[in-house]
């Protein structure tokens, strides 16, 4: 519950922001109206003022229109491209330490697993979609507590809203989603504002300009609700001026990522690919018409029927083999030929249908046709290539958008969900990524970097094309590939790998703890060798007790040895370290003190002959060795 001073500081009648809002985008708005009729086929129309509505234009009788629609054509490539290359994530380590290692793969299988739950390879071609017929898309992410998930939804630029006169999203102090919900549904979720869901007048169709036959059009008893997040960290549900929902964003940051196909500099909204060819589809179509209605005057000319010659106007029907009778007196009926279409109308149809080719950025080869005057095939990859790259850079803004996207599904996931949550939904390694995720900041200093591309190819063939290649590389057992490949796992090797180096992970903490562990022979050795070995290259092992330090060098000791006959075991512990250098023979003091080479550093010396002692100390021949270095120390002899 929020206090009464914090429910103060939401602005009243913000449906007042949100008109305002409204009329700021209304041309915009028109023109996205426009592009989905194109789109649609429907590009015989023109706006009526009056009715504040596109209209079907009305023509004579004998007026030809036909619509060839290229532009449906051009939209179905680009978005097909867009669908091809579809970004994924894949989470960076901060470091190289195994640690962080952890915590970006725990990252990575739980942004893998959100992205098959949501099917957001789906919603990216609905993102698509947006983006190349208005220009502009929302993503939005967000915590289902009935589903007890976080989901993530695409926006369309009709039902997002920024604060009246900003000129890019960062400059908006709020930004906000609208929605129509049955009025029984509403008043479920908000019991106790009920009264007022009862008298709200039912939303009307002002999502869209297209008349009665609007495909956007609100369906009946509907309410209009704004789901809205500022940048304080403000969070609300609206419904007029009536706040419905009120509490804080869990995040940082306003979950919902703007995605725009082409920016301008000060300009909100994008440009899609189907605006810049409406003009030209339009005066494609006039051109087509022209020249049908020119090609039925010539094959039906009008006749000359003297007056006099006594034909009806039902004589003549252009049957075949018709007979006319006529008065020769009178003169007889004649065809008037018309006069045929120039050729430079011709000419300008193909010029019209090449430039909107190059006002949308792709060439004939890339349609599927032939390029005329190009046979080459370096040719023709080349211009693909550059109709390719007319993509760069929307999906340079797909890919930051998704980035920002993933960063948010994981600071929600470790606000809200559990550890029983985890383990629903990723088996075994649930337990390992909340704890992982549970101990990671992804907020003010993040441990986990997210990086985009072409990732999360989940089809089985990418899947099993993976797992073989690893087989071949030899970085792969060949019975563990079967294994893969037979139960659909594609990388549980990894995921093993992942809850073996958490595991390994606990049980150093519980050594740093003061506790005695065990490690078994069934344990990933190699996982343990790899965490123990790092945090003894750390300032913190330094900082231990020697206690606890010489007990992580005997585990690491073991660790690197397991396996090995024990004189293996006392040789590497003769030669654990590098320096300063152990004797090689067991012998006197002043013989272990005296090795063949002497060292020209005095503190050198000082420490061989200390480790040496201690190799007494440790076969019994000595009992105090601390006591032993100090008479040195002081100019006594070995006695």
């Amino acid at each position: 519950m929020l206090s009464h001073e914090e429910e103060n500081e939401y602005p009243r009648n913000f449906d007042k922001l949100i008109n305002e809002s409204k009329q700021d985008k209304n041309l915009v708005t028109r023109s996205w109206d426009l592009s989905l009729l194109f789109l649609e086929g429907r590009q015989w129309v023109n706006y009526d003022r009056n009715l504040r509505q596109y209209t079907s234009l009305k023509s004579p009788q004998s007026k030809v229109r036909v619509t060839v629609n290229l532009v449906l054509n051009i939209y179905r490539n680009f978005l097909s491209r867009l669908a091809i290359t579809y970004p994924g994530v894949v989470a960076l380590p901060a470091s190289p330490s195994s640690e962080d290692v952890v915590k970006a793969k725990s990252a990575e299988i739980a942004l893998e697993y959100f992205w098959n739950q949501n099917d957001v390879k789906r919603k990216f071609a609905t993102m698509a979609e947006w983006m190349l017929s208005t220009g502009a898309v929302g993503l939005h992410e967000y915590y289902d507590p009935d589903k007890d998930q976080v989901n993530m939804a695409v926006v369309s630029p009709y039902d997002l809203f920024f604060e009246s006169g900003t000129s890019k999203p960062e400059e908006s102090e709020w930004i906000s989603i609208r929605a129509y919900m049955l009025r029984s549904e509403l008043a479920n979720m908000y019991p106790d504002h009920s009264e007022a869901i009862k008298t709200t007048p039912s939303a009307s169709d002002d999502s869209g300009a297209f008349g009665d036959n609007a495909p956007v059009s609100v369906l009946k008893n509907r309410i209009e609700i704004f789901e809205t997040y500022w940048r304080d960290g403000k969070h609300a549900v609206t419904m007029g001026d009536t706040y419905l929902f009120r509490d804080h964003n869990p995040l940082d940051e306003i979950p919902i990522q703007f995605i725009r196909y082409t920016e301008l500099p000060r300009q909100l909204w994008g440009i899609g690919v189907i605006a810049p060819l409406i003009d030209l589809q339009w005066l494609y179509n006039k051109g087509r018409s022209q020249i049908i209605e020119n090609v039925e005057l010539m094959a039906n000319p009008k006749w000359l029927i003297p007056k006099a010659c006594g034909v009806s106007p039902q004589s003549i029907n252009n049957r075949s083999g018709e007979k006319v009778y006529y008065n020769p007196a009178g003169g007889k009926p004649e065809q008037l030929s018309g006069v045929p279409i120039p050729s430079y109308v011709i000419e300008n149809i193909s010029r019209l249908q090449s430039e909107m080719m190059d006002i949308a950025g792709i060439h004939s080869t890339s349609m599927g046709k032939r390029a005329v005057g190009i046979s080459s095939g370096k040719a023709i990859e080349a211009l693909n290539t550059q109709d390719m790259s007319q993509l760069q850079i929307t999906q340079l803004n797909i890919e930051y958008a998704t980035q920002k996207m993933a960063g948010c599904v994981l600071k929600l996931m470790k606000h809200y969900y559990k550890g029983k949550k985890f383990m629903r939904m990723m088996d075994q390694t649930g337990a390992v990524i909340f704890h992982e995720l549970g101990n990671t900041d992804l907020q003010d200093e993040p441990e986990i970097f997210i990086q985009t591309g072409s990732l999360f190819r989940n089809e089985a063939q990418d899947r099993d094309a993976k797992v073989l290649e690893l087989v071949e590389l030899g970085l792969l057992d060949p019975k563990d590939a079967l294994k893969e490949l037979s139960f659909r796992t594609g990388k549980s090797f990894v995921s093993k790998k992942i809850s073996n180096m958490a595991h390994a992970q606990e049980m150093l903490d519980a050594v740093l703890e003061g506790h005695h562990i065990e490690i078994f022979a069934s344990d990933d050795v190699e996982a343990f060798k790899d965490i123990f070995g790092d945090y003894m290259r750390t300032e913190e092992y330094y900082d231990q007790d020697p206690e606890v330090q010489e007990y992580v060098r005997d585990i690491h000791l073991s660790l690197v040895t397991a396996g090995m006959p024990q004189e293996a075991f006392i040789q590497q512990e003769q030669n654990y370290k590098v320096f300063p250098r152990k004797p090689a023979t067991a012998g006197s003091v002043t013989n272990q003190a005296a090795p063949v080479l002497a060292p020209g550093s005095p503190a050198t010396s000082a420490q061989m002959m200390e480790e040496g002692l201690a190799q007494q100390a440790g076969q019994g021949q000595i009992k105090d060795v601390e006591a032993l270095m100090t008479n040195l120390n002081n100019g006594g002899g070995l006695g």
